[in-house]
C-alpha cells in the first residue's frame, strides 16, 4: 500500500489555524498588562504577571511555529480495498488502521478557509467511532470517498450474492 503525505496548502492552514490561536493568546497576555497599567499595579505585581503569563505565551507563540510543519511532516495515510491507515502524531505517534468493511458513513467537510485554499476534511464513521483523516485536497478527499464507496458497493453485492 502506498501512503500518500498532505498536499503542501494544508501546511498553510495549519498554519493560519495556529496564527487565530496565537492572537487570542497574544490578546490575553496584552489585555492583562493593560490592566496592570491602568489600575497602576505595584512594579512587583507586574513583574509576576509578566513572567506568570509572558514565558508560557511566549513558548506557545514558538510550538505555533513549529508544530504544523512537523505535524505535516509526520502525517502520512493510504488504502486499499481492505483497510485506511493513518499515521499521524508528533509526541505521541498513532497509527490507525480501519477495516473497509466496517465503514457505515462517509462524510466530506469543508470550512470557509479550506473552502479558499481547495481542502476538504473527510470523516469515516464505523459502528464504534468516528476518525477524521486531516485535511486533504478536495480532488483527493472525492476519490477517496469514490474509490471507498465503489468497493463498499461491491461487498454489498458480495454478501447478497452470498445468500441467494
Amino acid at each position: 500500500m502506498k501512503m500518500n503525505k498532505l498536499d503542501k496548502s494544508v501546511l498553510k492552514l495549519w498554519y493560519i489555524q495556529a496564527a487565530m490561536g496565537a492572537l487570542a493568546l497574544v490578546g490575553v497576555a496584552v489585555a492583562s498588562l493593560v490592566i496592570l497599567l491602568v489600575t497602576e499595579a505595584p512594579s512587583s505585581v507586574m513583574l509576576a504577571v509578566f513572567l506568570g503569563v509572558g514565558i508560557p505565551v511566549s513558548l506557545l507563540l514558538c510550538l505555533t511555529l513549529i508544530m504544523p510543519a512537523l505535524r505535516h511532516k509526520m502525517y502520512s495515510w493510504g488504502y486499499d480495498d481492505k483497510r485506511i491507515i493513518v499515521k499521524q502524531g508528533v509526541i505521541f505517534r498513532q497509527r490507525v488502521v480501519i477495516p473497509v468493511c466496517q465503514i457505515q458513513d462517509l462524510h466530506r467537510t469543508q470550512g470557509p478557509i479550506m473552502m479558499m485554499l481547495g481542502l476538504s476534511g473527510v470523516t469515516i464513521s464505523t459502528a464504534g467511532s468516528n476518525f477524521d483523516i486531516s485535511t486533504l485536497t478536495t480532488n483527493e478527499a472525492d476519490c477517496l470517498i469514490d474509490a471507498l464507496e465503489q468497493n463498499l458497493e461491491a461487498r454489498v453485492e458480495e454478501l447478497k450474492n452470498e445468500e441467494i
